[in-house]
Formats: structure tokens, C-alpha cells, sequence
């Protein structure tokens, strides 16, 4: 387990509430070292800077690397997995026996790529030449997911603390993380009795934070609640965080989770750009996108220009901690509103609210749709509150909106109604009459994970 401060005190690391300046300049000098490495070590990151007429030594600051250096994107690192042969995508800087694990990213929005880990060695060091940052975890884990640790512990989650896990998604550095932090894990699964053992384990032991609600869980403990009376209330009082990973929650849910007692207990964790997870505060303005583990920025999706300061733009991620498959440059498609200032938790890191991603948008008589505009006015048809639904992109410019929607109605439910009904609620939120397809909730749930579901197909 971590040194841990007391558990009064709100910030897990002095590092969280360190002076711009110096956090900025702590951040330069890492990035100047990360980017010594791996083009010295990544393949992949060699060839792109080369075409790029780029090498080390013409990056002397963090100013230059963000105008000059090249981008990266998923579909670059596929190419170079598939023509190369290499898993790794030429990212891995060193021998594979150092490697501990590997894991991958969720493929929701496309073929999976691997990420490697390690364990028991410094990921703050790269060839032992990047600067500790005050506090900072040297332990490889702490290193690599820091971000989560430090958002963990705002949320109020202490040693000794108990905490509910679904999905099985307990290896690798989620459940070194609960070590470090002291936690004991109540592990559950997606099984008939799952969501029962929840409302009793809850009950029993009493956790402190849950991991990861969805959609799907949400509307399962909603049919609790109503065919067995229970006290959803009683059921969440003990806890101080509800983690809503891979997907939002909708504005419906959201209300629900508020009456039985969890306003504002609701949290989003996102992706830091693949180098880690973001999460909102307790102020929940925006997530922390931690600069002494990555540099941050925001460029136009179209023109990809970056965008200065704050504002709306594609978020752009390059690794400072991870020595072992290092991005730089990296744009994952997360379209967010990114702040620069000092957030009222106290924390000078920059945070980021996601808004969508570039390829969800649809671009239907001119006008942009994103999943969000219409998830309200879907979940506001009870047949429909569920919130499961799919818009029907195979190319970003439309001249109609299609939305395939899930629908819990039983047997001999008027399914013109309720289609009616959606095209009304989605026109008053986007003004645009939408086509609608009427699906089975299970049919909907087939193409994707009960951890989320994408939000966009082709057909």
C-alpha cells in the first residue's frame, strides 16, 4: 500500500495544487526526456518524426512540440501493427520480458490495440532522466494510473474502505489500485442475481463507491425497485461515489440516481487520451487531466490546428510517465471543453468535459447531432427511459436523422405509439423529424458490452 496521508486531508499528493509555473515547467522537462526516448526506442514514433523532417534536438520546449510535432491516431498505429507485424503498433520501447501485463483498449469504436504495463519499476524515470514531481508515486502502477489514485481518493474512498466492482473487471492495474489505496473489493458480475447480491452486499458491508454504473445496471435496479419495494435509499447510503464509466450518464438516470439520495455523488471517468483516466472532482466541473502525467491539448478536428487556451476541440494526449509504450501527439477522437484555470477543489491542473467524439457527429441538413442532444428526449418516452439507443451513421453528412431505439415494452404494447411519440420528443430537442427503428432492448445491447454500447453504427 501507498504512504498514504491522513484521511481528512482532501488532496492525495502536494503535486495536485502546485504553482502553474512550476507545474508547467516540471511538465517541459519531462516531455523534453519522454521525447528523447521514444524516438530513440519507438519505432513507430521514429518513422513519423523522420517524415516529418523532425528529431529531437529541434524540440526545446513544450511551445515547439505542440506546433511542430506530428500527430498520431488509432488508424496510424493499425496500419503499423497490420504491415509490420508488430502487436504493439512500434510503440513498445523495451525488451518484452519487461513487460508485465498487456491489456486493450474496450474496441468499441473499432479493432482493439494493445497497451503494455509493468510493475515494480519506476514509471517516472525514463533512463532515470525524467524529474520526480513532488509526492508523485515511483512505483511503475502508481506512475501510469496516478491520476485515477488521486481521483479515487477525492471521491472520499479511504483504507478499509469497501467497494462494489461489476463486470469482472478486476485484473491488472484496477485491482493493484484498490491495494494501494487499502481497499477491500466486492466483485460482481452481469448474472441474473447479480444486481440482488448488490442490494444485500451493499447492505451488509456498506462500500463507499461504485464501479462502473451503466445504463443497463441502472435500469435493472429501477425494476427492483419497483417490483420489490426496496429502499434504493438505504440501499446507496453509505456510499460517496457512482462512477459512470465508458459512456455518460443520461439526463433521465441521472434524476433517478439523484432521488434515491446520490446528488451529487455522480461521477464520470473518461479517457485521458489512452494514457490513463480522467475523473470530475467533487466540484464536477469538468475532469482533471493531470500535466504532470500528460501534456494536454486541444486541436480543430477538421484542420487539426491547435486551439490555444480554452475552448471546445479534440483532445490531444502525450505521454510524460510511461516509459514502456510511450504517445505523443495522440488524438483519440474525444471532442471536449477544455479550462485552463484553477478549479474550485483547489487543484491548478487543466480539466476537460467530454462532449462526444468526432466520429459520432452526424452532420444531417447542415445541422451537427451528437448522441447527447438526443439521449434526453429518448429516455423521456417511457417505453424508451431506458436510454438505449443507436444513430444510424455511415457517413457524417446526412439528409436524415435515423435512430434505432430499444423498448421495454411487453406484449401488445402499441409500438406506433411509442414510435410517434420518439419522433415528436426528438424534434423538440433538434428540430429535426427523425426516422425511427424500433428494436428489442436485448437487440440493442448484442452489439456492444453491458459496459457500454456504441452509440453510432453504419447500418
Amino acid at each position: 500500500m501507498l504512504e498514504l496521508p491522513s484521511a481528512e486531508q482532501r488532496y492525495l499528493e502536494p503535486v495536485e495544487t502546485l504553482a502553474r509555473p512550476q507545474l508547467l515547467a516540471l511538465q517541459q522537462e519531462r516531455l523534453l526526456g519522454m521525447v528523447a526516448h521514444a524516438y530513440a526506442h519507438s519505432a513507430f514514433i521514429r518513422a513519423q518524426w523522420q517524415a516529418a523532417g523532425l528529431q529531437p534536438s529541434d524540440i526545446r520546449s513544450t511551445a515547439d512540440f505542440t506546433a511542430h510535432a506530428p500527430l498520431m491516431d488509432k488508424d496510424q498505429m493499425r496500419a503499423w501493427r497490420d504491415s509490420q507485424g508488430d502487436p504493439f503498433c512500434g510503440l513498445l520501447c523495451e525488451p518484452l520480458d519487461q513487460v508485465s501485463f498487456m491489456g486493450s483498449s474496450s474496441g468499441t469504436t473499432g479493432d482493439p490495440t494493445l497497451f503494455a504495463y509493468r510493475w515494480g519499476r519506476s514509471g517516472s524515470g525514463v533512463d532515470g532522466n525524467l524529474p520526480a514531481a513532488p509526492g508523485l508515486p515511483t512505483d511503475g502502477p502508481a506512475s501510469y494510473w496516478g491520476g485515477t489514485l488521486r481521483d479515487w481518493w477525492e471521491i472520499g474512498l479511504r483504507p478499509g474502505d469497501y467497494g462494489v466492482y461489476f463486470g469482472l473487471r478486476m485484473r491488472g492495474p484496477m485491482f493493484r489500485l484498490l491495494q494501494m489505496l487499502g481497499l477491500t473489493p466486492i466483485v460482481l458480475g452481469y448474472g441474473p442475481g447479480d444486481l440482488h447480491q448488490f442490494v444485500d452486499l451493499s447492505r451488509r458491508y456498506r462500500p463507499t463507491v461504485f464501479y462502473a454504473m451503466t445504463s443497463f445496471i441502472g435500469a435493472g435496479l429501477q425494476d427492483i425497485e419497483r417490483t420489490m419495494g426496496i429502499d434504493m435509499r438505504d440501499v446507496f447510503a453509505s456510499y460517496k461515489g457512482i462512477l459512470f464509466a465508458g459512456e455518460p450518464v443520461g439526463p433521465k438516470m441521472r434524476l433517478t440516481f439523484e432521488r434515491w439520495g446520490l446528488a451529487g455523488k455522480i461521477f464520470n471517468q473518461t479517457s485521458f487520451g489512452d494514457l490513463g483516466h480522467a475523473h470530475d472532482c467533487r466540484e464536477h466541473d469538468g475532469c482533471h487531466a493531470w500535466e504532470d502525467i500528460g501534456v494536454a491539448e486541444i486541436i480543430d478536428p477538421v484542420t487539426a490546428r491547435p486551439i490555444a487556451g480554452d475552448g471546445r476541440g479534440e483532445l490531444v494526449c502525450s505521454s510524460l510517465v510511461n516509459p514502456l509504450d510511450p504517445l505523443l501527439r495522440y488524438r483519440g477522437g474525444d471532442i471536449v471543453d477544455m479550462k485552463r484555470g484553477r478549479c474550485e477543489c483547489g487543484r491548478t491542473h487543466a480539466r476537460f468535459t467530454p462532449v462526444g467524439r468526432s466520429a459520432d457527429e452526424l452532420l444531417v441538413q447542415g445541422r451537427s447531432i451528437l448522441p447527447m442532444d438526443v439521449w434526453g428526449a429518448i429516455e423521456d418516452v417511457p417505453a424508451c427511459a431506458h436510454g438505449l439507443f443507436q444513430i444510424i451513421r455511415p457517413q457524417r453528412e446526412m439528409e436524415a436523422l435515423k435512430i434505432r431505439v430499444g423498448h421495454s415494452g411487453a406484449a401488445g404494447t402499441d409500438l406506433n405509439r411509442v414510435r410517434d411519440a420518439l419522433v415528436d420528443s426528438v424534434q423538440a430537442a433538434v428540430g429535426i423529424r427523425p426516422q425511427i427503428e424500433l428494436v428489442s432492448e436485448a437487440q440493442i445491447m448484442q452489439s456492444g458490452s453491458r459496459h457500454k454500447i456504441p452509440r453510432t453504427v453504419k447500418q
